[in-house]
């Protein structure tokens, strides 16, 4: 086995991490400068390839690994219980439906003749799915089934969430993104909570990704779509989502454990971990985050 894949399997998830990090903050980084002075047409090519970095960051990794064939075959597995593709596209409407009822009831207001019309909802859904639902081979697809094997699904799920919501943070430097504008005290732990649901469902579904990027697409789709007819305080409906979704990951919790947050064991997306199994090998003692994948 060459020296390359050797030190790639034995820190998946530290390289994943930076090799995320420069994909997507140089090119974001850049975006925020140019729109200081003004927003030259390279702007959208360059927030859009941004957004590619955890995909792009994944690839390379089962690349390097010797896993790409297995993982991309995982990555485009159809074949998880017809349960849990369901909850993937119900939960996020329910979510948005709860939270919206939680900013109804602390006096906030809604505006129908402002959403969007019904013939621009496939558009959107193609919109969030190119620029959110395709992070999942990323943050579910290559972090979460190295990580959680280490340190369990719960905790990997809190420090997956932590990576992705500061992941975002060039966003809040760019005027005119969903981002900008919201307190970031109030998106993160949101989006923490949100790791941990999607972690539930890629457990759930033994490990495809396609459930969580159909997960990710749609509550994009959803909180685009419904956001424009959202009249009053927008910190009030990010605190009523806030809510809505620990509310559900204490249920999650409560019901599965920490452990594997889910009925059965731990996936492995489709990543050689024969070498440097998480569970059995010494070597890293475990909760070592930023370790190599020998704990």
């Amino acid at each position: 086995m060459s020296s390359l894949r050797l030190f790639v399997r034995r820190h998946r998830f530290s390289t994943f991490v930076a090799l995320t990090f420069i994909l997507t903050w140089v090119p974001w980084l850049t975006v925020a400068w140019m729109l200081r002075t003004g927003r030259p047409p390279v702007v959208t090519i360059l927030v859009l390839v941004g957004g590619f970095g955890p995909f792009l960051a994944a690839v390379l990794v089962a690349a390097a690994g010797g896993d790409l064939r297995s993982w991309l075959r995982n990555l485009v597995d159809v074949s998880a219980p017809r349960g849990v593709w369901a909850a993937a596209v119900l939960i996020p409407v329910v979510l948005y439906v709860l939270a919206f009822g939680v900013f109804l009831l602390a006096g906030g207001g809604f505006d129908r003749t402002s959403l969007l019309p019904a013939a621009a909802v496939p558009a959107v859904v193609f919109a969030t799915f190119i620029r959110g639902g395709l992070e999942e081979p990323g943050w579910r697809g290559m972090a979460l089934p190295v990580l959680q094997r280490r340190i369990g699904a719960f905790q990997a799920s809190l420090v997956v969430g932590v990576i992705w919501a500061l992941w975002h943070v060039p966003l809040f430097l760019m005027p005119g993104s969903s981002q900008a504008g919201t307190p970031f005290w109030l998106y993160a732990p949101a989006v923490v909570g949100i790791s941990v649901i999607a972690t539930w469902l890629y457990n759930a579904a033994g490990g495809r990704v396609l459930v969580p990027v159909v997960f990710h697409t749609l509550s994009n789709a959803v909180s685009v779509t419904t956001a424009t007819g959202i009249v009053g305080d927008g910190v009030v409906s990010q605190v009523g989502l806030l809510v809505v979704v620990w509310a559900v990951v204490t249920v999650l919790v409560w019901r599965y454990g920490t452990e594997r947050l889910a009925s059965k064991p731990l996936p492995d997306g489709g990543l050689d971990f024969a070498t440097f199994d998480d569970s059995r090998s010494s070597g890293t003692h475990r909760g070592d985050v930023f370790g190599d994948d020998r704990a």
